[in-house]
């Protein structure tokens, strides 16, 4: 049996159905339904998760509360008054998508029914912005640069974008999304590396953006920069005589992934 966003016409009626439309799987969610009966008399209030009934209040049985636990879902319990009942879910730690009804239905002969439903998504948002590792201050023109960037701990985990001066960067396959191993309540970060070549002909600054996509509707985004400035060798001449030195990041692929992977590992820890 399925159900509609629309009421059952009846003499009674709902006046507020309450489903967050995000719930945090760390934490339990509340759902509330308001509802007037006019002259009917209650006979009971059930909530529903897709087709699957989760809850049940019935003024007239002992105990009046029913828990109905099915897969993927914990209902930890709830309260009913004369005009509204209030039930405490705890999300699945996966990210999904699901329909919730209060019905609330009257005593005989008419038992009439009015239900509505609203949709919950389960979805945890990342509290800080990704982070940039392994970008230098000053490269040369024709250098490579292996940069790494790591999202915050999310459900679902977020994908990441890498944009240069503004244009969406072209990765290798190799340069994929990563994931953590997965945190209470499901969470994980994620992160990917991308190679800069910087064109023998660059001169000024590059600006490299990460961007990291909460996959909800609307999309949450998040997103880090960094600007690193490319000398020249007539530059680099002129800023070593004044300042003395200048670090030359030719380390090999190997040693940057090592040290990347260590900078990410202290990070994730946090």
């Amino acid at each position: 049996m399925l159900f509609t966003e629309v009421a059952v016409t009846s003499a009674h009626k709902i006046t507020q159905l309450k489903v967050p439309l995000y719930a945090d799987p760390r934490r339990a969610a509340e759902l509330s339904c308001h509802f007037e009966m006019d002259d009917q008399k209650l006979h009971s209030v059930k909530w529903y998760r897709d087709i699957h009934e989760i809850f049940r209040y019935n003024p007239s049985q002992k105990p009046p509360i029913r828990l109905f636990n099915i897969t993927g879902i914990m209902v930890q319990g709830g309260d009913c008054q004369k005009d509204s009942c209030m039930v405490r879910v705890m999300p699945p730690p996966i990210a999904t998508r699901a329909a919730y009804s209060c019905e609330v239905s009257t005593e005989g002969p008419k038992f009439q029914i009015a239900r509505q439903t609203k949709h919950m998504t389960v979805v945890a948002m990342p509290d800080k912005d990704p982070i940039i590792i392994g970008a230098p201050k000053l490269v040369k023109p024709g250098e490579q640069i292996l940069l790494n960037c790591t999202s915050d701990y999310s459900l679902p985990p977020s994908d990441i974008n890498w944009y240069i001066d503004n244009e969406l960067a072209k990765t290798e396959l190799w340069q994929r999304r990563e994931l953590s191993a997965p945190q209470p309540g499901g969470l994980r970060a994620s992160w990917r590396v991308l190679r800069v070549a910087v064109p023998t002909t660059a001169s000024g600054s590059l600006r490299v953006r990460c961007e990291a996509i909460l996959p909800v509707e609307p999309p949450v985004v998040r997103d880090a920069i960094t600007t690193i400035t490319v000398y020249s060798r007539t530059q680099l001449s002129k800023y070593i005589a004044n300042r003395g030195t200048y670090i030359e990041y030719k380390a090999s692929g190997l040693i940057v992934l090592i040290w990347t992977f260590r900078e990410i590992s202290k990070f994730l820890s946090l």
